[in-house]
Parts: structure tokens; sequence; C-alpha cells
């Protein structure tokens, strides 16, 4: 009966996609599905846990595991491609084949962590962008209204120079709105020239509100 128990025990976990281990209440290696053998591969059948999985607050979960009562950690395996797992940690009661033992059940969260880390810095970098262009139109707004209202000459160029920026931030913002396609789509890098004269001239034209503000000069030589 013990042994048939154990083989619908090990047929269950051998569909479950996610690492599953076993544990006994003295913290030995009961049973581990494929995925729980490649996460931990220093695991081994009749051997202490700890043998395998260096993380003092997962393996004090499992000592102090109760039966039917769930317990939260997380668990970071380290290397060049780090990854982290939550791991529910679930005291499993004796029955009339098994003696009390710990289910670990390690679910996948580095894709999400990695997401939400770019999802931040997406955020962030936007916010970065947004203000220089609204610097130079709220600028070049303030000169048209002073110095330069009668200069048709240099409104026309400036008004230019602020519908360029108003384009850069509308495709700012439509980069912000379509975040979830962005981290869906894989990153290629880009492969078209750019004319890095006519960049260095839009920019030096977006900045010279802001330097003739504070006194400076700018020269463009290429």
């Amino acid at each position: 009966r013990a042994e048939r128990f154990v083989a619908a025990a090990q047929a269950i976990l051998a569909h479950v996609p996610d690492p599953v281990l076993l544990v006994g209440a003295d913290g030995f290696v009961q049973e581990a599905n494929a995925a729980g053998w490649a996460l931990l591969p220093g695991l081994r059948l009749g051997q202490p846990l700890a043998f395998a999985l260096r993380a003092p607050d997962i393996l004090d979960a499992v000592t102090r595991a109760t039966p039917g009562v769930s317990t939260q950690a997380e668990y970071r395996q380290g290397g060049p491609a780090e990854r982290v797992f939550a791991v529910e940690i679930i005291g499993l009661p004796a029955s009339g084949v098994t003696s009390p033992s710990v289910m670990l059940f390690f679910r996948d969260l580095t894709e999400a962590r990695r997401l939400e880390r770019m999802r931040v810095d997406f955020v962030a970098n936007v916010s970065h962008e947004l203000r220089t262009p609204l610097a130079s139109v709220v600028g070049f707004i303030e000169t048209l209204q002073g110095s330069a209202r009668d200069d048709a000459t240099t409104r026309g160029r400036f008004l230019d120079i602020m519908k360029a920026q108003a384009w850069r931030m509308t495709r700012l913002i439509d980069d912000l709105l379509s975040l979830s396609r962005i981290e869906l789509r894989e990153h290629v890098a880009p492969d078209t020239p750019v004319d890095l004269r006519s960049v260095a001239e839009q920019m030096i034209d977006t900045l010279l509100p802001m330097a003739r503000e504070r006194g400076v000069a700018v020269t463009f030589d290429a």
C-alpha cells in the first residue's frame, strides 16, 4: 500500500511544471520532481535538504512547518543570470502510509521581476526625457512673449522647434502608453544610419533658451 501511494505521488509530481520538493519532518529529502532536480542538482534522496539548498529562511520554515499551515519565503539562486523564486512551504499531516512531511513549491518570479524593473526604469527615463522638451517649449514661449514678439524670423524658427519638441513629447507619451506591447516585443538593436550633425543641431536649438538665461554661449563646429 505504501509503495502504491509513493508511486502515485511520484506520478503527480512528474506532471507539475514548477519545482516541487517533498521533505521529511527531519529535514531529509524524500522526493522531488524533474524541475526540482534541475533547480537543485545537489539534491540527494535520504540526505538533508540543507546539503543542496543554502537558504536559512526556507530551512527554518521547514523545521517549523505545521500540518495544514502554509508559509511563504523567497529564494534567490545566484550566478551570471540570477533567478528569483517564491517558495510556499506546506506541512503535510501523517497518514496511514506516510509520516509527517513538508512540501515545498517553487514559483519562478525572475521574468516578472525583470519586467517590473523594466517598467520602473522606463517610466523614470520617460519622466526625465520629458523635462528637457517641456523646459525648452516654456523657454521659447516666454521669449516669444517678450523680446522676440515682433521678430518674424525668430518667431518662425522658434515655432518650428516648438513643434518638433511637441512631437517628441507625443512620441514619448505614446511609448509610455504602449509599454505592455514593448515588453512583449523582442528588443532589436537599430541598424539604420543616423545623421549626428542634424541631431547635434537640433539639440543645440532646443537648449539655446536655457543657455542664454545662464549667459552661456554655444558654438557648433562640424
